[in-house]
Parts: structure tokens; C-alpha cells; sequence
């Protein structure tokens, strides 16, 4: 087989996904309708406890939908900061905390890893911020549902949006989805992340605020302003000016897709995306696996007979001829899962159906100097 046409087509994939891609290159972030008034972010850098408890407090007055606290409060210092955090809490039925658990192997249930003290989390709404992720860095999915300890817990994203709008949870349970895409529409806000390869269009899709700037001027905000929404408190950077690493990572949205340096999305922001996709039902649906082979074998069938026809005409350079073919047919398929991605939120098996474009030269030699005299003398016995 000719694996210096393989190589390049492997080497070009390999490190990309076509979400990546299509997210990053080929959607408009432009658009003034992405902005979600629906969520306010606070950032509360480094996390002042007495800060917090003022926030949640004067949120907790203008009758703010639900506030998720994307922190934790793990370690009591047993200081009067501690308890103006904990009567804030306890005084407001709108706060969701998170708490992270460790996945374990089936059969056996993960198990709650780290989270709150009981003297901040006493009866108080708890979901897990765990980020599915593949290497750590790089967040594509995420898990609406988890059992902790023989209970099946909700996302903090789900948590949020099931908060805001109950009928989230119908919509979940009726897909049968185990992992969801996230279908990220909304970049990195923050004065520090307008640069490539964060955001260079310089766009503000969540309205955010430094916690600082926020207590000293909650007056700029009108009564009812914060009314029925969703505020989440939590970390994007030490200041306005600071381009943080801490909790940050590797999402579609980067717009260097491939050979990344720069983490471009605060988990609290991801979560804001997760939420905005859960209230606005735009999933995406995976084409099912039986339907990727269906395809691939047609690929397989039809690229067969093409080839056939090609060297019984012997045109001249006749395999140069036909990896035209397969580059023209891999730059048609790309388009076409990018399309499918981008307009119709349909997510296409791209690797499984490139893969049959670039096997099935190989695949049809192999057939017609192993097979094809084999086929043909059991045909011809009957």
C-alpha cells in the first residue's frame, strides 16, 4: 500500500477535531443576537469570602433567578468572614454550590472527591463542575448526569439551567444521551482575553464584571435588572488586566486549532456556554454508528467501480489520476460535515468516512490481485 498519500491525510486530522474546526473558523461570532442576557458573570479573583457573601446577599434581594457559586469553599478558617459567607448562603434559596467527584471503573460508583465544608453546604443545592475531558486541558463534551455514590447527581450547568427552566430536565432525559457535545457558540469575555488566539474579534457574549467593580457600584444596576437571572460567581483571573492560566482551558472557540499555546475559555465560562445551550435546546445530534459503516461501505462500492473505469481507460498517470479523485472526494466530505455541523448541528463520523476515502484505493488493489480470481471461480461453478 502507498502509505506517502496516507501520511498526509493522517498527519493533517490526527491532532484536530472537526468541531474544532467548523467552531472556530467557520461560524460567525459577530453576531450582536449570541449575546445572553439571560447570564451575568462575576469574576471574583482571588477569592475574598466577605466579597462573596456581600455579593450573594444583594443578588439574593433582587430576586435573581438562581446564582451558581463556581468556587470552593473546602478549608473553615473559623474567621467572621466565614460566617457572613454561611448566613449568606443559608439565607438564600437561589445558590447552587459545586463539588467535584472521582470517577471510578464500572461497576463501582465514583465518589464525591472535594467539596464544600458542611458549614457552607448544610442543606444547601449541590452539582458537581467536573469537566469531561479528554486530555485534561482540551473540553468538547460534558456529562449531564453522573452517579455520585449510588446517586445519579446533575451537572452544575444542568443544575442551573433545570433551576431557571424546569422543562431542561424532560428535554435531557428524552435524548438518551450519556455525554453531549457542547455546542459552543460563545467566546472568552474579559478586557485581558481580546487577542488571538483567544478573542481577537474583541466580542462580549456574557455580560462580566470584576467582583470589585461590582460592590463599589451596585447602584449602576437598576431594580430589576438581575431579576429572573442566572448570575455565576467565579474565577477569570486575578484582575481585569491579568491573563490567568489558572482554570482555564482548551475549547473549540480557540482559534488556533491545531499546535495550541494559549487556553482560551475560564471553566465559569464554559459553564455559561453549557447553560446557554441547555436553554436554548441547540444540541447536537451524533449520525448513528450503523449509518457512518452504511456510508463508508458506500463509499467503499462506489469509489470501486470509478477506479475500474479509470485503468480500463488507462489514462495517462492513472494513480496520480485516481488520488485526485480521493483528494477531490476528501475536500467535498470535509465541506459537507462542516456544513452539516455549522447549519444543522449534525455531527458526521468524519475520521471513520475519510478513512474509507483513503482506504479504498488500497482496499480495491488488495480485492482485485487477492480476491477478484478467488470470487470469480466460485462464481463460475455454479
Amino acid at each position: 500500500m502507498n502509505q506517502l498519500f496516507i501520511d498526509p491525510f493522517s498527519e493533517a486530522i490526527k491532532h484536530q477535531d472537526l468541531i474544532d474546526v467548523s467552531f472556530s473558523k467557520f461560524r460567525d461570532h459577530n453576531d450582536p443576537k449570541l449575546f445572553d442576557n439571560r447570564i451575568f458573570v462575576i469574576n471574583t479573583g482571588i477569592t475574598d469570602r466577605k466579597k462573596i457573601a456581600k455579593t450573594i446577599n444583594f443578588l439574593s434581594s433582587r430576586s435573581t433567578k438562581v446564582i451558581g457559586v463556581d468556587l470552593l469553599f473546602d478549608t473553615l478558617y473559623t474567621t467572621p468572614d466565614d460566617t457572613l459567607l454561611s448566613i449568606a448562603i443559608a439565607n438564600s434559596s437561589r445558590v447552587i454550590l459545586g463539588f467535584s467527584f472521582e470517577e471510578a471503573k464500572m461497576p463501582y460508583h465514583s465518589t464525591m472527591e472535594m467539596h464544600s465544608h458542611p458549614f457552607f453546604a448544610n442543606n444547601v443545592k449541590e452539582a458537581y463542575f467536573n469537566l469531561a475531558t479528554n486530555d485534561g486541558f482540551s473540553v468538547r463534551t460534558f456529562e449531564p448526569f453522573h452517579m455520585v455514590e449510588n446517586t445519579e447527581m446533575p451537572s452544575f450547568s444542568t443544575k442551573i439551567a433545570m433551576e431557571y427552566e424546569p422543562e431542561v430536565l424532560a428535554r435531557l432525559k428524552s435524548r438518551g444521551v450519556d455525554k453531549e457535545w457542547i455546542n459552543f457558540r460563545r467566546v472568552q469575555p474579559g478586557i485581558s482575553n481580546m487577542i488571538f488566539p483567544i478573542n481577537s474579534g474583541q466580542n462580549s457574549h456574557y455580560a462580566l464584571v470584576n467582583i470589585d467593580q461590582f460592590l463599589a457600584d451596585t447602584s449602576a444596576y437598576e431594580e430589576e435588572y438581575f431579576k429572573d437571572k442566572i448570575v455565576l460567581i467565579g474565577f477569570c483571573g486575578e484582575h481585569d488586566g491579568s491573563l490567568s492560566m489558572k482554570d482555564r482551558y482548551y475549547t473549540p472557540l480557540n482559534e488556533r486549532s491545531s499546535g495550541r499555546s494559549v487556553p482560551d475559555m475560564f471553566g465559569v465560562i464554559i459553564h455559561a456556554n453549557i447553560i446557554s445551550m441547555l436553554l436554548d435546546s441547540d444540541f447536537i445530534d451524533d449520525v448513528p454508528e450503523f449509518l457512518l459503516y452504511l456510508f463508508a461501505f458506500l463509499i467503499f462500492f462506489v469509489n470501486y467501480f470509478i477506479f475500474l473505469r479509470v485503468i480500463e481507460r488507462k489514462f495517462f498517470f492513472t494513480v496520480a489520476f485516481i488520488r485526485l479523485i480521493q483528494i477531490l472526494q476528501f475536500i467535498f466530505l470535509y465541506s459537507v460535515c462542516i456544513l452539516l455541523l455549522c447549519v444543522l448541528n449534525i455531527k458526521l463520523g468524519f475520521i471513520l468516512i475519510i478513512t474509507a476515502v483513503i482506504l479504498s484505493f488500497e482496499l480495491f488493489e488488495f480485492y482485485q490481485h487477492r480476491f477478484k480470481h478467488r470470487v470469480n471461480k466460485i462464481l463460475s461453478t455454479y
